[in-house]
């Protein structure tokens, strides 16, 4: 009976293939996490830190104003009705858009009042998703927060509650 060498036979070239596979694939997840990290939201944690402070004495001020709003977002037209308070009648409105996982979906846009004292803007950047929006006056002297999930057929009511 002749024997074949190893390097002839199946089952050696069989178990070596297993870790010889796994460590091209660790080397390759290797490179392509090094060059595609994880975005940073906030570069400077200690100023962002501070700054809280700040933001919690304007969403206080939304609430002494008793600002309750309406938000539609149809077709990319985004609409912002205020139902009960005192907006003090801003001449726009900064309305931030944060993606909860992606900063690449942030969307930051003005709106302007119309004649029905509405305030409206469009983009066609906001995409399917959920989102932080953080609503304020151009002066910043208020602000209202709200969690969203689109698209969303209905008006989102937002209230003035630091969530």
């Amino acid at each position: 009976m002749s024997t074949t060498p190893w390097y002839k036979q199946f089952w050696p070239w069989f178990i070596i293939f297993i870790p010889a596979g796994t460590i091209v694939a660790c080397v390759t997840l290797l490179v392509y996490m090094s060059d595609k990290g994880p975005s940073m939201v906030v570069d400077d944690y200690y100023k962002k830190g501070k700054a809280i402070n700040l933001e919690l004495s304007k969403f206080d001020r939304s609430k002494a104003l008793y600002l309750h709003a309406d938000l539609f977002i149809n077709d990319g037209v985004v609409k912002v009705s205020f139902t009960k308070g005192d907006s003090l009648n801003p001449p726009a409105l900064k309305t931030s858009f944060y993606h909860t996982t992606l900063k690449d979906k942030d969307v930051e846009l003005t709106l302007t009042p119309n004649a029905n004292g509405d305030y409206s803007g469009v983009t066609d950047l906001l995409e399917d998703g959920r989102y932080t929006i953080f609503i304020e006056p151009i002066n910043g002297e208020w602000k209202l927060k709200e969690n969203i999930t689109l698209p969303y057929e209905n008006a989102f009511k937002i209230k003035p509650e630091y969530k």
